[in-house]
């Protein structure tokens, strides 16, 4: 994790330009919408770069050494999609998908990067529908692999998630532009998303469940953002990561990282 870290962190300010971020400013806000109507704000050849730094390109889901599940959703077909490893023994589609191809899937949020492809079909951000993939997990581990709920240990590691509310002052006639402002519209579908789940795995997990996650103070969050990649912004990232971190680390967090996993892919 150490490497992911210092591999995006290289790579943040080429994935992200500083010169291509939405202005904040009204109209320059405005004309720049008008700019991207009809096109994404960012290139993903970037990010496949650093993906494939980090994962050798031609490597396949297949060759995952845990089972893995990665939401995103297959925009050809109308549906979530859940890419997974081996599973089951009949399941052979997905092992044979490049993971970078994979990764670029789940990546393709809207607005921001084009559709990613693969095998004809084209596909947009798990997020949209899995932002917090939490409950596919739980769901995996019951129904594939038969686990007892009583077994299950689930980590949770947000990014910095807060609450996103709504000034009373800022009315209730919301056009495109007010829902694009500052990413608006995804800071509010990752919010909602992620406290409904998380409230859901505390119920049925309990102390089995753990969020990692630090709420940005107001300052701190004025210099974060989904498409920020500024030093600035990494600083704040990792020694918010680092508190929420060594708070727990002997505590909380200790039985989660001595967990052992059990669940096995079928291989050939």
């Amino acid at each position: 994790m150490k490497q992911v870290v210092d591999v995006f962190g290289a790579h943040g300010l080429r994935i992200f330009p500083e010169h291509a971020r939405a202005p904040r400013d009204g109209w320059a806000g405005k004309w720049d919408l008008l700019r991207h109507l009809g096109k994404p704000r960012y290139s993903a050849q970037p990010l496949r770069d650093a993906i494939e730094e980090l994962i050798p390109k031609n490597t396949l889901l297949g060759d995952a050494l845990h089972p893995v599940a990665i939401p995103a959703v297959n925009l050809t077909q109308g549906s979530p999609q859940v890419f997974k490893t081996r599973h089951k023994r009949a399941w052979e589609r997905d092992s044979k998908f490049r993971v970078t191809d994979v990764a670029l899937a789940t990546a393709a949020a809207p607005t921001f990067f084009e559709l990613a492809e693969l095998d004809g079909n084209r596909y947009a951000d798990g997020g949209l529908f899995a932002n917090a993939p939490d409950q596919i997990v739980l769901h995996e581990a019951e129904h594939y692999f038969g686990v007892d709920p009583g077994m299950v240990r689930i980590l949770s590691i947000g990014t910095t998630t807060r609450s996103y509310s709504v000034a009373h002052s800022a009315g209730r006639d919301f056009g495109i532009a007010d829902w694009m402002d500052e990413t608006r519209l995804f800071s509010v579908m990752i919010s909602a998303q992620q406290q409904f789940v998380g409230q859901i795995m505390q119920h049925r997990l309990s102390d089995r469940y753990l969020r990692l996650d630090r709420e940005p103070s107001h300052e701190q969050a004025e210099e974060l953002g989904l498409d920020v990649a500024t030093e600035g912004a990494r600083v704040t990232l990792t020694s918010l990561a680092d508190k929420a971190t060594t708070d727990i680390l002997n505590t909380k967090l200790r039985p989660f990282l001595e967990h052992i996993p059990h669940l096995k892919i079928k291989r050939d």
